[in-house]
C-alpha cells in the first residue's frame, strides 16, 4: 500500500537542538524541483531543523537562497552529460557514451561529496535531482549518514527501461529512505520496496499564488512591460523550453484560436537550460510559419511568476510525458486560472477533467485547440474551472502541507520506519 502524505506534528528535537539537515541539489538554475526546495528550506522548523542547501555552482538558487535568508553553500561536483539526445521535435536518442562519461563523474563527484559530509556531519542528507541522487546517496552511505532521496522526477522508460532498471537496482541499495512527488514513481520501484515509500505531492505557496484586489493593476503593469494589449485574451504557458514540454503542440493548437479571436495572445514563460536552445529557434520558426509570430511573446525565465500569471486568461499545459504535479500548473491552480491540458497521468494526479479544468489526449493539437476555443468563448466555464481548480490547489498541494509532511517523513528517516 502507498503511503500517502498524511498532517502530523513532528517530534521533538534530540536533547533540545535543532538537527542539521543537507539538502543536496543538482543544480543552481531555478526549475520546479529548485522552487520546491528553496520553500521547504525556507518554512522547516527552526526549533527542530536547520537546513542547509548545498549547491553544484553560483546561480539563481544560491541567490535567492541568500535573499530568503537560508543557509547555502556551494560544492563544485564534476560536470555530467544529458544520458539522451533529441533529434527533432519528437525522436530522442540515447548516448551510450554520455552513460560512460557519467558512471566516472558520479563515482568521482561521490568521493568529493563524502569527504565534506565527513567534515558537516549533518543528521541526514537530502538529494534532489536523479543523478545527484546516485552520487549524493553513495557520498551519505561513504560518510555514513542517513540519506532521504526526494525524488521529483519520472524515470524515462524509453530504450528497453534501462533508466527505469538502473534507478530500480540503486534504490534497493543507496538511500536509507524515499519519498515522491506522485505514485506514478513508486509503480517504477520493485514490488517489494512500494510499501515503504511515502507520497510528498510537490507544492505551492497558495496564498502568494491567488488573486488579490491589485491582480488587475499587476496584470496592466505585466502586460505593458510584455507588450500585450490590456484587451487582449491571453493563453499563458509556463515550462523549460524542451520538446517533452510539448510547446510545439501548443503552437499548432493556438494556430485556429488566433483566426477565432484576433485579440488572443499566446505568452510561452521559460528558458532553455541544460542544452535544449535548439527547440528554442525550431519554435519561433514554426510561429512564423504559421503565421502567429505576432502574436506570440517567448518571455523568458521570469522569476516573478505570481505577477505574470495575473496577467493570464487561460492557462495551457502541454506535456506529453512523464511530468507529475508540475510546479508550474500548481501555480496557475492556486491563481485559479482554467486550465487546458494534455491528459497524461501526472496531470490527471492534479487535475479532475471537466471540474478542474480541460483534459484532451496527448500530443493532440486539434483536441488542445478545441479545449481552448471553449474556455477562452465562455466567461463562465473559466470562472468555474478555475475557482474549482483554486479550491483543489489550497486543499491538496499548499506549501504548509508539504512542509508539515516532509518534516515527518526526516523523523521517519531518522527514526530507521
Amino acid at each position: 500500500m502507498i503511503q500517502t502524505q498524511e498532517l502530523e506534528t513532528p517530534a521533538n528535537s534530540v536533547a533540545g537542538r535543532p538537527r542539521l539537515v543537507a539538502i543536496l541539489e543538482s543544480s543552481s538554475k531555478m526549475g520546479g524541483i529548485q522552487h520546491t526546495t528553496l520553500a521547504l528550506a525556507g518554512r522547516m522548523d527552526r526549533t527542530q531543523w536547520t537546513p542547509l542547501v548545498i549547491c553544484p555552482e553560483e546561480g539563481d538558487l544560491v541567490r535567492a537562497c541568500q535573499a530568503a535568508g537560508v543557509d547555502v553553500q556551494t560544492l563544485p561536483v564534476l560536470p555530467m552529460c544529458s544520458t539522451s539526445v533529441w533529434i527533432g521535435n519528437q525522436t530522442k536518442w540515447p548516448n551510450p557514451f554520455a552513460w560512460l562519461w557519467n558512471v566516472a563523474a558520479i563515482l568521482g563527484t561521490a568521493g568529493r561529496v563524502a569527504g565534506f559530509l565527513k567534515e558537516l556531519r549533518p543528521e541526514l542528507v537530502i538529494t534532489k535531482g536523479l543523478l545527484c541522487h546516485f552520487y549524493g546517496g553513495i557520498a551519505a552511505r561513504k560518510a555514513k549518514i542517513p540519506c532521504l532521496w526526494y525524488v521529483q522526477d519520472f524515470v524515462s522508460e524509453r530504450f528497453g527501461g534501462i533508466y527505469r532498471t538502473a534507478f530500480r537496482m540503486m534504490a534497493r541499495r543507496v538511500p536509507t529512505g524515499i519519498a515522491v512527488i506522485g505514485p506514478q514513481i513508486v509503480r517504477q520501484l520493485s514490488k517489494t520496496m512500494q510499501d515503504r515509500v511515502r507520497v510528498v505531492y510537490n507544492a505551492v505557496d497558495t496564498a502568494k499564488f491567488q488573486k488579490s484586489g491589485s491582480a488587475a493593476a499587476l496584470s496592466r503593469g505585466v502586460r505593458r512591460e510584455l507588450g500585450i494589449e490590456e484587451d487582449a485574451l491571453v493563453v499563458g504557458n509556463a515550462a523549460r523550453l524542451t520538446p517533452w514540454k510539448g510547446q510545439h503542440h501548443l503552437l499548432e493548437a493556438f494556430a485556429p484560436v488566433s483566426s477565432a479571436f484576433p485579440n488572443a495572445r499566446l505568452l510561452l514563460v521559460g528558458g532553455s537550460l541544460f542544452g535544449d536552445q535548439g527547440y528554442e529557434v525550431r519554435l519561433k520558426r514554426r510561429a512564423e510559419e504559421l503565421g502567429i509570430a505576432p502574436r506570440v511573446i517567448f518571455a523568458g525565465h521570469r522569476p516573478d511568476m505570481h505577477n505574470v500569471l495575473s496577467a493570464v486568461d487561460v492557462f495551457a499545459y502541454c506535456a506529453t510525458e512523464k511530468d507529475i504535479c508540475p510546479l508550474s500548473l500548481l501555480e496557475a491552480m492556486s491563481v485559479g486560472l482554467p486550465i487546458a491540458a494534455f491528459d497524461i497521468e501526472g496531470v490527471r494526479e492534479a487535475l479532475t477533467d471537466r471540474r478542474d479544468g480541460l483534459l484532451v489526449p496527448s500530443g493532440d493539437a486539434q483536441a488542445l485547440s478545441r479545449a481552448l476555443l471553449e474556455l477562452m468563448a465562455s466567461p463562465e466555464l473559466r470562472c468555474k474551472v478555475g475557482k474549482s481548480a483554486r479550491e483543489r490547489a489550497e486543499r491538496q498541494f499548499s506549501i504548509d502541507r508539504h512542509v508539515v509532511c516532509m518534516q515527518q517523513t526526516l523523523e521517519e528517516v531518522l527514526a530507521g520506519k
